[in-house]
């Protein structure tokens, strides 16, 4: 029998992980509901402009996966100031289930692009109704039923490695990165601090544009740099890949 790419464990508190992959990644969005205009793709440079220039644009929201082992959050702390009080924060889901930090990095995406989301068959927008109130409240439930209905959509095919076990210990983990009113925000649902950390302003943004490109923005480079030099060792770099959501003109 064909592995699957995404199911759960037998008492459901894991699941295989999800392989940084854009083919991975646009098939799993697209059967939680994500619309046309926009996809997943590869950025194999975050500071390479020869590399940079090739990308779709605008990218709107980043994934990054990380050597956790290597990086201490504690090491890799910010402190900007403190956005408007009275402005609402990008939501931010808490990560229950094991090695499910890429469904997390996606559904922190959609969740708070909900506009992405196709009108009338879109699972997820059909969450973010019922449970617009506290998102957190039984998105775990969500993930567990999702992963048991498309299992068979995500087949060892969908990625170009084999997959591990549920329940063995992964020591890669995805982040995300989102923008909201102009402001630029990690999403980790790991986070100690359980919310989503502010990074600060964005910058070189035009007004009235829908989205910030993320790819243009001193604070999200400076912010996945600091993750990829807070490593032991050079050769764990190698364990590092990013991806965009991007605008497709395809």
């Amino acid at each position: 029998s064909i592995d699957k790419q995404l199911q759960m464990n037998k008492d459901q508190t894991a699941v295989i992980p999800l392989e940084s992959d854009p083919v991975v990644f646009n098939q799993f969005s697209q059967l939680l509901g994500l619309g046309p205009g926009y996809k997943f793709i590869d950025i194999y440079s975050i500071d390479d402009e020869n590399l940079i220039a090739f990308l779709e644009r605008p990218i709107i929201a980043i994934i990054l996966l990380f050597p956790v082992q290597q990086n201490s959050r504690e090491n890799n702390t910010v402190t900007p100031a403190i956005p408007d009080k009275n402005e609402e924060p990008p939501i931010w889901l808490k990560q229950n289930i094991r090695n499910a930090c890429g469904p997390y990095a996606l559904l922190h995406i959609l969740t708070n692009y909900q506009n992405l989301l196709a009108t009338g068959d879109s699972p997820l927008g059909e969450y973010c109704e019922k449970n617009k109130d506290n998102m957190n409240s039984n998105i775990d439930k969500f993930i567990i039923d999702f992963a048991t209905k498309y299992q068979s959509d995500f087949t060892e095919n969908s990625g170009s490695s084999a997959n591990p076990d549920p329940d063995a210990a992964i020591d890669l983990h995805f982040i995300t990165f989102i923008s909201k009113n102009h402001k630029l925000w990690e999403l980790d649902g790991r986070a100690t601090s359980g919310k989503p950390t502010y990074l600060g302003e964005a910058a070189n943004t035009t007004a009235g544009e829908e989205y910030v490109d993320l790819i243009d923005q001193p604070l999200i480079k400076e912010r996945i740099l600091s993750y990829m030099n807070n490593v032991e060792d050079e050769s764990a770099k190698l364990n590092f890949s990013l991806m965009g959501l991007a605008k497709s003109y395809n």
